[in-house]
């Protein structure tokens, strides 16, 4: 659980904080520079619970039931039905993202391959093998592909 300060900050110093976190972010160069910039940043429970959230809009939008992503995702059904209420009364900047990644190729692969870690389990339930199989094949046939 992340623990915040009950101060509050004034309007105007939050502004200049959320501007300097930015320019931090934004002077990344690629996703090495950036995963280094938010491991100094942020302790391994923040980086969890950030991965998690956007892993909730995630299945979200693929269609997958609250009580299933909060079971897969080691999450509690009150922050998945939160996420799932603002998913469903705006579209917010998050969520148009998200669904232009899952527009493209090769991050739709990467979802693609995080939803299978998440949800097949062969040896716990009927079936999991063969999905196992197939998935291992259609990543092996990408790297074909790709190489």
């Amino acid at each position: 659980m992340v623990n915040l300060t009950k101060k509050y900050v004034d309007e105007k110093k939050l502004v200049k904080i959320n501007q300097l976190m930015f320019e931090i972010l934004n002077k990344s160069d690629d996703k090495d520079d950036f995963l280094g910039i938010i491991k100094d940043i942020l302790s391994p429970p923040e980086q969890l619970m950030i991965a998690k959230r956007i892993a909730i809009i995630y299945l979200l939008i693929k269609g997958v039931d609250n009580t299933t992503i909060a079971k897969y995702l080691k999450s509690s059904r009150a922050t998945v039905a939160k996420f799932s209420l603002l998913f469903y009364e705006k579209e917010s900047k998050l969520i148009g993202i998200i669904g232009e990644l899952l527009n493209k190729e090769s991050i739709n692969h990467f979802f693609e391959d995080l939803f299978a870690d998440i949800f097949i389990q062969p040896g716990l339930k009927i079936g999991h093998w063969q999905m196992e199989w197939d998935h291992k094949r259609r990543q092996s046939e990408r790297k074909m592909i790709d190489a």
